[in-house]
């Protein structure tokens, strides 16, 4: 039986497995799987029992399995479903209503490493070296925003790429910087990668050979929507400093010795229907001499 999950404190996380327990979390030999103690984690965290938690790549099924582990509804979508209860459906146009996701999980490709699809709408068909990777995630991170409930949160699960004679791409450090367009960064986790071929000592004496490095982890960024739209306008814009007309600064400072055009200079301004030597409110003056 494989460990049972425990709540993680530091941004360093490690797996011993993809899944836990006695029960199955999608499938293990699922290409790409997401380790199922990630969501046990996220879930535990950031959502309550009978939330709606999202998937919108679901590929084998993780995020559901241990989303209704956990009693919470859950709703997993895929261009290629493998499972009855994921529904065929490109992440850029979810049939859902806006703002009626709890909580948003998403393991995207990462760029064209691996196949999960023949429709040539899916962005793991997309390399990551060209902008049509980015445009397209950037419509997917929208759909999230528009699902999703103020105030709540999604995280996505995303390495980088590198292929030996190409140049190295920081897909995390991209998505994030879409993400932050319309969401709060909380924070950034990295994922000790586990994958069967980084246990291959040839792979560890070509990266040597060649002086590159293999990909030891995966960032899990954890974003939160803005509790309302005034929090989403960004800083407030500071305004100029206003000059004040130098008469209108005198008025302010004294209004009671305002100058006015055509009265002699020194001349008090009693106002109109004031009875001189009264005060508002029908107070006797106090016999002091008035301040100049």
């Amino acid at each position: 039986m494989a460990q049972k999950p425990t709540i993680l404190t530091t941004t360093l996380w490690d797996f011993p497995s993809q899944q836990y327990g006695d029960e199955q979390q999608g499938d293990k030999n699922y290409k790409g799987a997401t380790p199922a103690y990630i969501l046990w984690n996220l879930l535990q965290r950031y959502t309550k029992p009978k939330d709606l938690v999202i998937d919108p790549m679901a590929g084998s099924g993780t995020t559901l399995d241990v989303a209704r582990d956990l009693g919470r509804r859950a709703l997993g979508y895929d261009l290629q479903p493998t499972r009855p209860d994921i529904f065929r459906c490109d992440a850029r146009k979810l049939p859902l209503q806006d703002e009626k996701a709890s909580f948003v999980f998403i393991d995207p490709p990462y760029s064209t490493h691996l196949e999960y699809s023949d429709d040539p709408r899916c962005v793991g068909k997309l390399d990551a070296q060209n902008r049509d990777y980015y445009e397209a995630m950037e419509l997917v991170i929208a759909e999230i925003d528009r699902i999703l409930r103020p105030g709540r949160y999604m995280a996505l699960y995303v390495s980088d790429s590198f292929q030996k004679g190409r140049p190295f791409c920081p897909i995390g450090f991209d998505l994030f910087e879409i993400m932050r367009k319309r969401f709060e960064p909380v924070d950034i986790i990295a994922v000790t990668r586990r994958n069967k071929n980084l246990e291959k000592g040839n792979w560890h004496a070509a990266a040597v050979e060649g002086n590159y490095f293999l990909r030891g982890f995966n960032y899990l960024f954890i974003m939160r929507k803005p509790d309302a739209a005034r929090d989403r306008r960004g800083p407030k814009e500071v305004a100029e400093p206003r000059i004040p007309n130098p008469e209108s600064a005198i008025r302010h400072q004294n209004p009671r010795t305002e100058e006015r055009p055509g009265r002699p200079a020194g001349q008090r301004n009693i106002g109109p229907g004031r009875a001189p030597g009264r005060r508002p409110g029908g107070f006797k003056p106090s016999g002091r001499k008035p301040e100049r």
